[in-house]
């Protein structure tokens, strides 16, 4: 089963999560910046479908709320 922030498409109503998604219709990018946060139809067009680009972590190592509040140390590049 594919991982959550694997999903390439949305629909308006749904709770993807933070993100960037593009109306698959006019091309209009709506940006969510909560996981509470609605999909809306397209502003533009009234579309219903987005293609998803879902805000990613920069640090590989981070992958849990707790590695978050207590992130691990980084390790040194002379290792």
């Amino acid at each position: 089963m594919a991982e959550p922030e694997a999903r390439t498409t949305a629909k308006a109503g749904e709770r993807p999560g933070p993100g960037r998604f593009v109306c698959i219709d006019c091309g209009r990018e709506v940006r969510i910046g909560s996981t509470d946060e609605d999909l809306v139809r397209c502003p533009t067009c009234a579309c219903e479908m987005y293609n998803c680009f879902p805000m990613t972590h920069i640090r590989p190592d981070i992958k849990t709320p707790e590695d978050v509040m207590h992130p691990p140390e980084r390790k040194s590049k002379a290792e």
